[in-house]
């Protein structure tokens, strides 16, 4: 069997945070092998610093030394695990790594507290379609994606977030379908049909549930997702043109600020 291959963005100051927690975990399901990766960023906050070299140097030789925590940490817990120190622009340097992995795991800001700079990238990284990304709020409970909850509207974009959840799937124990609309917009006649042949295809059984056409969604994704206890939600992201929903709002970027349980996402 093809070992998976997650990297989890680590900042400087990550020790015990819920996206490490979950990192470990699912890395420890599902055999695959776990690189922890710290950026120095190179931006401007730290270029108009006075010494901004002699910053970067001491900030690259921190990340280094924490070899020996990460190599511990993946050792007592059974996990292949790889530890990555890279100096360069952060997203790029993340969409170039994360080009390498088959999820990227991130986190996600407290509740209410809006998209922080630092989710506003990985954000922004998703956008690159370089690999799917599973972003965990600070305050989620402990989560192993077994009981997960899919939004489902019938586009593209929507159906590569399936095709690319397709391991965790594959090994969850209860999956259930959120169905609604695309921006106001029912639904192509054989979208559901050809999404439940599938689903069939891969052995996959799902409880479906019709979302009231009145209903936000992302309202519906929250309350939904509560009501049915799931510890996961996959979804596919930037639903609309990219710059309309980071300027205007939507499903996606609702979520990033205000989720309560890690979100797959794939763009």
């Amino acid at each position: 069997m093809t070992m998976l291959d997650f990297l989890v963005d680590i900042r400087s100051d990550d020790r015990d945070t819920a996206h490490l927690r979950f990192a470990f975990d699912l890395a420890r399901r599902f055999g695959a092998h776990l690189t922890g990766m710290q950026v120095i960023a190179l931006d401007a906050s730290v270029i108009a610093l006075p010494e901004p070299l002699l910053v970067l140097e001491d900030e690259e030789t921190f990340a280094h030394e924490r070899h020996g925590w990460w190599a511990g940490a993946c050792r007592s817990r059974g996990i292949d695990g790889t530890w990555e120190v890279r100096r360069g622009v952060y997203r790029r340097v993340l969409i170039r790594r994360a080009s390498l992995c088959d999820l990227l795991i991130g986190r996600l800001p407290a509740v209410g507290s809006g998209i922080s700079a630092g989710t506003g990238l990985l954000a922004r990284v998703l956008m690159s379609r370089v690999s799917p990304m599973v972003l965990v709020p600070d305050d989620a409970a402990p989560s192993a994606m077994r009981r997960i909850l899919i939004a489902w509207n019938g586009s593209a974009v929507s159906a590569r977030a399936i095709r690319a959840a397709l391991p965790f799937l594959a090994r969850a124990r209860n999956i259930t379908i959120l169905a609604g609309e695309r921006d106001g917009r029912a639904r192509r006649d054989d979208a559901d049909a050809l999404l439940r042949a599938w689903l069939l295809r891969h052995a996959l059984v799902c409880d479906w549930i019709d979302m009231d056409p009145k209903a936000s969604p992302a309202a519906a994704i929250a309350e939904c997702a509560e009501a049915c206890r799931a510890d996961a939600v996959v979804m596919g992201a930037w639903g609309r043109s990219r710059l309309r929903e980071m300027a205007l709002g939507g499903a996606t970027r609702h979520m990033l600020a205000h989720g309560r349980v890690p979100i797959f996402l794939s763009a």
